[in-house]
């Protein structure tokens, strides 16, 4: 794609609604706030602590009221009231830090769970907006998001302690849930964001929230040990990450894989790992990059797979998203108690070596066993609850008939390629539109067909179907 069709699509997607990437303000307010605080380390660390499970006990309770709740971006009232708490909070904090100095650790604790209580709130508003949108734009949307967010934080970092910096930070909130309204409305009938309505209950595989706990405590756990300065200035490297997608996106967005992201963000996160151990100079830098990239890169990515999933089969964002980023911070709670007790332990550089190389294990072992290719193309383990529906749902008609499929393909020994196309086959493509799916010439596609048929022992389309039938799901 040359300059100018980049230009061309980046304003289709921008055109009225570039109001959307409005989480950003959100964003950069909880790294800002989080990044300025002063007083004793070990009170600073306590009150984080109890902040961020605050945060995942908030992300749970809306989950399971979702269905009372039922959306958040009509309640105005609400969103406002929560923003104005998050600004009051913040203000209330850096007040009390240059009033009562060491002796405001009660209170920062205080201010701080409540303001993590209302970012689990407006964060979700705005996860309910991207979940009615289509993955291109909620891809793109989301890779600007933390662009912006990052470049935001790293500009205001140094101002955190001036009045004026203290008051715009204070108002970013407020700002967001603007961005919030405006965006509402100017994609309120765009065609891309005419997703299914949220329907039946809906239940989870335990799969995906071990792995999203697991990559947050390894990450949080990693950038404990840098120090502010590096976690500010490396923040630049989360724009790097985010630009890189963009590039990817836009060039190439037929081809893109979403699963890259993923596949990426693991070794990235290991590199961070053995930047940690080595004394070098630059090392803790190169460590907070890698980490914040990796980070960067599995943030867009889940939160794109998980709008996607809602997109197509009308799973209620808010349960969706409560209950995925409720596992996420109770990682990063867990990796952030974790760090705490090494500090207070004074754990020698053996025990430190031992316990990262665990970590990193334990990641990598996860991410092999607990995310198949299969998950990145269904719902990973996202259906509806059986006491909720009472026939049987699209999605669980096209998850037994992938089932079906990949018994066949092992049965008859069919590649990845074949069963792939046998899947297309029986969902009734053509060979023409397959090999316009899979991006290969027709006449190859014939021959994979053929092959099929052969290995398989049918004569026909309509035998396979009916082999397939007589297969269990």
């Amino acid at each position: 794609m040359g300059p100018s069709e980049l230009k061309r699509e980046t304003k289709d997607v921008f055109r009225g609604s570039w109001w959307c990437a409005g989480l950003f303000l959100i964003l950069s307010f909880t790294t800002v706030s989080s990044l300025s605080g002063t007083g004793d380390a070990t009170a600073l660390a306590l009150c984080g602590n109890l902040a961020t499970f605050v945060r995942a006990a908030a992300f749970l309770v809306v989950a399971l009221l979702s269905r009372r709740i039922v959306t958040l971006l009509e309640k105005l009232p609400l969103l406002m009231g929560v923003a104005v708490a998050m600004g009051m909070c913040f203000l209330a904090r850096v007040a009390g830090a240059v009033i009562l100095g060491e002796g405001s650790t009660i209170l920062t604790a205080g201010l701080l769970a409540v303001q993590n209580g209302c970012v689990a709130v407006l964060y979700l508003a705005w996860m309910e907006l991207y979940a009615q949108m289509d993955l291109r734009h909620g891809l793109v949307y989301l890779c600007f998001v933390h662009l912006l967010s990052a470049f935001l934080s790293f500009c205001l970092f140094p101002f955190a302690g001036a009045l004026a910096g203290v008051a715009l930070i204070a108002c970013l909130p407020l700002l967001s849930v603007a961005f919030l309204r405006q965006a509402d409305r100017a994609t309120k009938n765009a065609p891309y964001r005419q997703g299914e309505r949220p329907g039946a209950a809906w239940s989870i595989s335990p799969r995906p929230l071990v792995l999203l706990g697991a990559y947050t405590l390894t990450n949080t756990f990693l950038r404990s040990f840098l120090g502010v300065e590096d976690k500010a200035f490396v923040l630049l490297g989360v724009c790097a990450a985010a630009l890189v997608v963009l590039a990817l996106v836009f060039r190439c967005f037929n081809t893109f894989e979403l699963k890259a992201l993923y596949q990426v963000s693991v070794p990235l996160l290991v590199a961070g790992a053995m930047f940690v151990l080595v004394g070098i100079p630059g090392a803790s830098v190169a460590a907070a990059f890698c980490s914040n990239a990796a980070f960067t890169l599995f943030s867009i990515f889940i939160t794109t797979a998980f709008c996607a999933i809602s997109f197509r089969y009308g799973v209620n964002a808010l349960w969706l998203f409560g209950i995925t980023q409720a596992a996420l911070t109770a990682g990063s709670f867990v990796g952030a108690v974790l760090s705490w007790g090494e500090s207070l332990l004074a754990m020698p550089d053996v025990g430190l070596t031992a316990t990262v190389a665990v970590l990193v294990v334990l990641l990598v072992a996860l991410s092999m066993l607990l995310v198949s290719d299969r998950d990145f193309e269904t719902t990973w383990g996202v259906t509806p609850r059986k006491d909720s529906v009472g026939a049987v749902s699209a999605l669980e008609e096209e998850e037994q008939e992938s089932r079906r499929c990949a018994k066949v393909a092992k049965r008859y020994g069919l590649t990845r390629r074949e069963e792939e196309i046998l899947l297309l086959l029986m969902r009734g493509y053509t060979l023409s539109r397959i090999a316009s799916e899979l991006y290969v010439a027709e006449s190859t596609m014939k021959t994979h067909s053929r092959h099929i048929y052969r290995k398989v022992g049918v004569a026909n389309r309509q035998e396979l179907q009916d082999l397939l039938s007589a297969y269990p799901a």
